[in-house]
């Protein structure tokens, strides 16, 4: 693990901005570091905090309370911002890639008897790759500056504290920023599933080839285009006994995991690449279904079960009210009983499955797109 020991102050933003908030790499980074009692984007990841004045009024400060407390954001920055812009004409201009130059700045007071640092966790798979020790500082800005390599997406910042004496945190901001030669760059470890990569070497698998599955990170598609992830099997690497498909969505900064899985063992609604994936042999636009055309319906209409989603199961005569007891229903309304039973299927807008918004890819300003209900997974009539 290396350290950063040499403390560099504000500059201003790369002129070409990619996945952040107009250059911003982590949310709230003025006033609003509590929405309420608690924190608005950092998350507690040990220990306990507590809500502290600083030296300006109204701007509420994070004390980091006991011998081990920890604070974490996820953020998406990613290997094409700052070096990607997006054109009038739609299209998207991209540099030569380079490495990201990033300053990290907070207000501060910490006092001798505390410790806290700023560990970097590139790819946010737990990892830390990085550590910047916070100087002594009484409601001081602190600020310096670091580099990562490409390629990556996905960047957790975590300040931890450890000790008995003060730590005191306000204004926590991380930029894209200029004139970083001469740092030395962090070099992301191998990726993780979903992660982007330019070689197997990247990989943790060994393997890095095209996704099937939507990626989160469009920055780094004109960056290195055509994109790459790191998968954990391939067409062409055999999964003997299984078929190499769609797995879980492990983190909103990757995509979802290419993996083997078992022959047709997926309910109607579930994630799919391959029809043979799923128990009807459908597999319709990413999603298992129980027919992909007119031609599987016997005389009735194949239509999106769930219409409000570019991610949908197809079913034969969709939210009709004509599925008898023990047909595949996707919804209520596609019983004659108007009783389906199922697990609810929530998922994001790039047809992941989830359960709240914080496994969502991000969106505009940094944050979570919505997790959304869209009918029923596995579901049979009543």
């Amino acid at each position: 693990m290396r350290k950063l020991t040499n403390l560099l102050f504000f500059t201003a933003l790369a002129s070409q901005l990619g996945n952040t908030n107009c250059g911003q790499a982590i949310r709230d980074p003025g006033y609003d570091l509590w929405c309420g009692n608690d924190l608005c984007a950092w998350k507690i990841v040990r220990g306990e905090i507590k809500r502290v004045p600083t030296w300006h009024e109204g701007d509420s400060g994070v004390e980091l309370v006991g011998i081990d407390t920890a604070i974490a954001q996820l953020s998406p920055l990613d290997s094409a911002d700052g070096q990607c812009r997006d054109l009038p004409d739609g299209k998207r201009q991209c540099t030569s890639p380079d490495n990201v130059c990033l300053e990290f700045s907070l207000l501060a007071n910490i006092d001798e008897a505390a410790v806290v640092d700023l560990n970097i966790d590139v790819f946010g798979d737990g990892s830390v790759e990085y550590t910047q020790r916070l100087p002594l500082a009484k409601w001081q800005r602190v600020a310096f500056k670091i580099v990562i390599g490409q390629p990556f997406a996905g960047v957790r910042f975590e300040l931890a504290k450890t000790g008995g004496g003060v730590a005191q945190l306000a204004n926590i901001g991380a930029e894209l920023a200029d004139n970083c030669d001469g740092l030395p760059v962090i070099e992301p470890g191998p990726a993780p599933l979903g992660s982007p990569c330019a070689d197997a070497s990247d990989c943790t698998s060994g393997i890095c080839g095209m996704s099937e599955s939507p990626i989160p990170f469009p920055g780094v598609a004109g960056f290195l285009a055509p994109v790459n992830v790191c998968l954990g099997c391939s067409p062409t690497q055999n999964c003997t006994g299984k078929v190499c498909g769609v797995g879980e969505a492990t983190s909103p900064v990757r995509a979802q995991e290419t993996v083997c899985v078992p022959f047709n063992g997926k309910q109607l609604g579930d994630s799919c690449f391959w029809f043979n994936e799923c128990a009807s042999n459908f597999c319709v636009g990413g999603v298992c279904s129980t027919c992909k055309d007119d031609s599987s319906c016997n005389g009735e209409t194949c239509g999106e079960a769930w219409p409000d989603t570019v991610f949908s199961a197809w079913v034969c005569s969709p939210n009709a009210g004509v599925r008898q007891t023990g047909e595949p229903c996707a919804s209520a309304a596609d019983c004659a009983s108007a009783l389906c039973n199922g697990t609810e299927r929530k998922q994001c807008d790039d047809g992941r499955s989830c359960v709240t918004a914080a496994q969502c890819p991000f969106k505009d300003g940094l944050k979570n797109g919505p997790c959304t209900t869209v009918g029923i997974q596995g579901g049979i009539c009543q």
